[in-house]
């Protein structure tokens, strides 16, 4: 019986098919978003010799990014950009917004200033640009002494006032209270939307907690959608326009007027039932105003559990 033969690469004996099955079990952990095991495997790969060494940094640095271990990622991607490995635009963009994450935005801002007075692409041109504003606007933004918006004794209409009179820019010293009160589940929902819309505006690109009815979670506020272009939004008031927009004209419209209240005062959550049930549910809500309940005993779960909740924001927006 042969021995495998096995080659010695400095401190490593590999023995043949090492390297290609730790690029198999990286790129599998990548898939599965199993990041910390896609870096521990792609660091390994790349001690052995191999002509294979860009496409495995760039496979790492991507692990990095979505590890959010970006001190090690920026560390990656500069050396990566220095020497000219990998396609250049790729590992900028990940490194640009790597360098956003850690708050620099100065360097940002320096680096596609230069790249963008040499000139670039015309399908990159206008992404950098926009990262460059962003990066300008919060460098600007980091600067700015931290200011007070709302009083103790503030309504919530003084609150809708007060947060309808700033324009985005004029935002800026507040960004901290209105982030906040996304996580202040004392606070008016409609309140909350009307200042993630603003964070949105302004760029924040931070990781943000948003806390209303049964829901929570993170988002990057300058990454979201504004509510009218969510899906939800379109599939639910496309289904009205397919089942009542012709036939009830009159109904189509109050029913949408209702969805986009309903879900202005959710964002940026969705409801948790389909586009359809909700539509459906919008209709069925705005019909009982004019006929007896009982006529709605024997509706769908769904479509009912929709109600439900539609009944908890009818209360809400009786404010």
């Amino acid at each position: 019986m042969k021995k495998k033969k096995r080659i010695k690469d400095g401190n490593v004996i590999q023995f043949p098919g090492t390297l290609g099955h730790l690029e198999r079990e990286g790129q599998a952990a990548l898939e599965e978003k199993r990041f910390g095991d896609a870096i521990r495997l792609y660091t390994e790969a790349l001690r052995f010799e191999t002509d294979r060494v860009e496409e495995l940094k760039m496979a790492l640095l991507i692990a990095y990014h979505e590890s959010e271990s970006y001190d090690e990622g920026i560390q990656l991607s500069r050396g990566m950009l220095h020497a000219g490995e990998g396609h250049y635009f790729d590992v900028l963009d990940l490194h640009v917004l790597m360098l956003i994450q850690k708050k620099c935005y100065q360097e940002v801002g320096d680096t596609l200033g230069v790249l963008l007075e040499e000139g670039l692409p015309s399908d990159r041109y206008e992404h950098f640009a926009h990262l460059k504003a962003l990066a300008d606007r919060m460098s600007t933004k980091q600067n700015s002494p931290a200011a007070v918006l709302f009083k103790q004794e503030d309504t919530m209409q003084d609150k809708m006032m007060k947060l309808a009179e700033l324009a985005s820019p004029g935002a800026s010293p507040y960004e901290k209270e209105l982030i906040m009160m996304l996580a202040n589940t004392k606070e008016h929902p409609f309140v909350q939307s009307m200042s993630l819309g603003l964070l949105r505006e302004m760029g924040t690109a931070q990781n943000v907690t948003v806390r209303k009815f049964h829901f929570e979670k993170e988002v990057i506020p300058v990454l979201t959608d504004e509510v009218f272009s969510r899906p939800f939004y379109k599939e639910t008031s496309a289904h009205l326009d397919q089942t009542i927009g012709q036939e009830n004209p009159v109904l189509f419209e109050q029913a949408i007027e209702l969805i986009k209240q309903q879900l202005f005062l959710m964002h940026p959550f969705d409801p948790e039932v389909e586009p359809s049930v909700w539509a459906n549910a919008a209709v069925l809500h705005i019909e009982s105003l004019y006929r007896s309940v009982s006529d709605l005993s024997n509706i769908d779960p769904e479509i009912g559990k929709a109600l439900s909740f539609m009944k908890e924001l009818d209360e809400i927006l009786s404010f």
